[in-house]
């Protein structure tokens, strides 16, 4: 009996195992968060109203409200470095403002162009008041389809 139980044990984890392996060696999503078109949004927020957006941003100095699906995403950055994207979920953080990094795949060349001439000063700096300048101005920038 206890013999029985022990080999159905290890055949469950050999099945695992070899399952396990099959999916990992197939698995293409790091190459998709490295290509082109993906962008990174530091998100504070979903809502289902903009009143709601509104008063639960009261505490941000930067930030942009966007209505998306019926609802009101709210978010502290944008970009399309991961890194830069850790660097401003960080500033916040300092702030006691916690954030998550949503991606999304965008084809519209013209934000990505903007977006990559954005994150090129976003990369050499690791002052938060310059990066939160360039985030004010990507918000600003009517150009972009966020």
């Amino acid at each position: 009996m206890r013999k029985n139980v022990i080999i159905v044990i290890c055949l469950g984890i050999l099945i695992g195992y070899v399952f396990g392996n099959i999916i990992f060696n197939n698995y293409e999503g790091k190459e998709y968060l490295e290509s082109d078109g993906n962008i990174y949004y530091v998100q504070y927020g979903v809502y289902t109203t903009e009143e709601a957006a509104k008063e639960n941003s009261s505490k941000l100095d930067n930030y942009k409200i966007v209505e998306e699906d019926d609802k009101y995403y709210i978010y502290l950055g944008v970009t399309t470095s991961h890194e830069v994207a850790l660097k401003i979920q960080e500033y916040y953080k300092g702030k006691d403002i916690y954030s998550y990094i949503r991606s999304d795949y965008v084809t519209n060349s013209e934000t990505l162009d903007l977006l990559k001439e954005f994150d090129k000063t976003l990369e050499k700096t690791d002052d938060y008041k310059e990066i939160n300048e360039v985030m004010k101005e990507i918000f600003e920038n009517n150009s972009l389809k966020l």
